[in-house]
């Protein structure tokens, strides 16, 4: 089998911030195919635990063929970067096809189809399952990783990469943040899910797909919902027995669950009878995303342009390399390994004209320290015309070898004293490190000759400093202008035990002569533009202010507002908390408020009301209304129960209405 190569295109979406890329995938005596470069995050890259993991992941789904499963293709290097390559579905996330529907839901007979899909690909991968023979779980199905192709077809992606999955910050889970999981999962985590796992989550996924509501979005504390609340029941136009399928699917207890995908599959296809065939839902999505739309319109110039280059033969395969450091280029400096020379490190010289600075000297008065013999020492050799001022002694070191025109320079330090005689080193003899190397001088001069005029310079240097430190002295004895006035000529003391009056003079402003602006006031943060859309059209108050009828836009300044929401035709009274940020561009709220159930049970004959609706006589039938405040009343001859309540929008609430109690 010959080798594949790919050659990028461009982002798969455009704009920035796309990660995946459409590609071509080249192999000799086939035809170049579309693909897709999944790029892998640096952090499992440069993690050798976790691209181990990707690795292994990805090894494994590579042999899972199913139609409703995204082909995994493998792992590849293209560009110094790490990617995995899967199949190009030609299709939209399933996320993208229900916002494209006018009400944000699919018809039952192709929501099941949807979900019926699904579970057929997640049932073949449990079947198929890990190395060890254990189900591979997905644990993350929702409309963002169900790919919808153009040809009908459901397909599941994310396989091969479920393991390094991005995580939560820090390894904590932020609260409410995730609407797609389950109890276990919210309980355990990842590692906490089973083959019941998926099966909820598909549940939640048919539930969407029916009513065009994300599960449990409405709630205010949606991990307290998905652990103890049901979901609200679906639209009053879905056939009931659907509401039997999410509802034992999306079970809090996992073993009131279906036991299989396949057996969620198989109740599905029992209540929805006969699913449509996949042309017909081909049919169903170019009307929802047309072949001239944008994206879809985009993507494939995307491929015609790299098919067309590469006929012409402007782009070539190339082999994917392999990663590997690349050769550094350039002046960058390269530091040579030491060498060892006997038990002192040796640095290695220095050639060129550059300066070398040498450690710097602790001022201060300086010991006399007599040197090693020269025969126990390491020397410098001169070679080069530059004066060379050495460090100060060091008997651990090894002296660097000046080769060039380098000068050892080092920094100014107190003033020399002289050198002891038996320091001196005689004329030429080699010059130790200790010592700098007197001036140049005739072979035949003797040593005390230099000795001696050595010291002339001694006493100049001291005399200087002697001048230097008397002046300093001068100044600070010597009595400011004015003194006189303070009777300091007269030579008498000064007494301090005269009475004084002090007086507090005015502080001068910080810059004399400058007058000292006022703080700029604070700036005026302006309103945001809030556009505010509610389903259904309500009455809508900000902070217990009447605004109008929704959808409605009102200026708000940035921060917290209440919004109150108010229709008496429908019984409808409540509310939500919105945080509103700074931005001179419309901020939009679309808000859908929930619907629960009431059931009351009262004595036969008894008249029930309901927000001074009557509901009939009892027995009643369960009621649906919307979240928020209401009143029950139920009367029976002189006899009255009453009962206010708040109704959350996911909750069925029971009322056992008992008049003896009452009084």
């Amino acid at each position: 089998m010959s080798q594949v190569h790919y050659q990028s295109l461009g982002p798969l979406m455009p704009g920035e911030g796309s990660r995946p890329f459409l590609a071509l995938a080249l192999e000799e005596g086939v035809a170049p195919r579309p693909v897709v470069l999944v790029w892998a995050p640096t952090e499992v890259v440069q993690d050798a635990m976790q691209r181990a993991r990707l690795e292994r992941e990805t090894e494994r789904a590579v042999v899972f063929e199913h139609p409703n499963i995204l082909r995994v293709h493998g792992l590849t290097t293209l560009d110094g970067r790490l990617a995995r390559v899967t199949e190009y579905a030609d299709g939209e996330p399933l996320r993208q096809v229900l916002d494209a529907a006018a009400t944000q839901r699919l018809p039952p007979a192709f929501a099941a189809l949807v979900a019926a899909d699904v579970a057929m690909g997640v049932h073949y991968a449990h079947v198929a399952g890990n190395d060890d023979g254990t189900p591979l779980i997905h644990g993350d199905l929702r409309p963002e990783t169900v790919m919808v192709s153009f040809h009908g077809v459901c397909k599941v992606s994310g396989y091969g990469a479920l393991g390094v999955a991005p995580r939560e910050r820090n390894g904590r889970r932020v609260r409410n943040r995730r609407l797609y999981i389950a109890p276990e999962q919210l309980m355990g985590g990842r590692e906490a899910s089973s083959v019941l796992t998926d099966v909820f989550l598909l549940g939640l996924l048919l539930y969407e797909c029916l009513s065009g509501r994300k599960p449990f979005q409405d709630s205010i504390e949606p991990d307290k919902a998905i652990l103890n609340r049901p979901l609200p029941p679906l639209p009053p136009e879905i056939p009931l027995p659907y509401n039997e399928v999410v509802r034992r699917a999306t079970a809090k207890r996992s073993g009131d669950r279906y036991p299989s995908a396949l057996a969620f599959r198989e109740a599905l296809v029992a209540v929805s009878g006969e699913l449509p065939s996949s042309t017909a839902f081909a049919e169903l999505i170019s009307k929802l995303i047309p072949p001239d739309n944008e994206l879809r319109a985009a993507r494939k110039r995307t491929i015609d342009k790299g098919l067309e280059a590469l006929a012409r033969g402007e782009i070539a395969p190339v082999a994917a390399p392999a990663l590997s450091p690349a050769p550094i280029t350039g002046s960058a400096p390269v530091v040579a390994p030491a060498r060892l020379t006997g038990s002192m490190p040796a640095v290695a010289p220095i050639t060129g004209s550059a300066p070398v600075v040498a450690p710097a000297r602790f001022s201060g008065p300086v010991p006399v320290v007599a040197p090693e013999p020269v025969s126990a020492r390491t020397q410098i050799p001169i070679t080069g015309s530059a004066p060379i001022i050495a460090p100060e002694p060091v008997s651990a070191r090894t002296q660097i070898p000046i080769t060039g025109t380098a000068a050892i320079v080092a920094p100014a330090a107190s003033a020399p004293s002289e050198p002891a005689p038996s320091a001196a080193p005689s004329a030429g003899a080699e010059v130790p490190a200790v010592a700098a190397p007197p001036p140049a001088m005739p072979e035949d001069r003797p040593v005390r000759g230099a000795r001696r005029s050595s010291a002339p310079m001694a006493v100049a240097v001291g005399a200087v400093l002697l001048l230097s430190a008397v002046g300093a002295v001068w100044s600070v004895r010597k009595p400011p202008p004015g003194a006189e006035d303070m009777g300091m000529d007269a030579g008498e003391e000064l007494r301090f035990d005269t009475p004084v009056l002090l007086e507090a003079a005015p502080q001068s402003p910080p810059d004399a002569g400058v007058r000292v602006a006022a703080a700029p006031a604070a700036p005026t943060v302006p309103p945001t533009p809030v556009e505010i859309i509610v389903n259904p059209d309500v009455t809508v108050s900000v902070n217990g202010k009447a605004m109008g009828r929704s959808p409605l836009t009102v200026p708000l300044a940035p921060g917290r507002h209440m919004l109150s929401f108010l229709d008496e035709a429908r019984g409808l009274n409540t509310a939500r908390m919105i945080d509103v940020r700074s931005t001179p561009d419309t901020v939009t709220f679309r808000i859908r408020l929930g619907m629960g159930s009431i059931l009351v049970h009262a004595p036969s004959g008894s008249k029930v009301m309901l927000d001074g609706q009557s509901l009939g006589t009892a027995p009643v039938s369960e009621k649906t209304l919307f979240e928020g405040e209401h009143h029950l009343r139920v009367t029976q001859n002189e006899d009255v129960w009453e009962k206010s309540f708040v109704l959350p929008g996911d909750q069925r609430m029971v009322f056992n209405v008992d008049f003896q109690a009452e009084e």
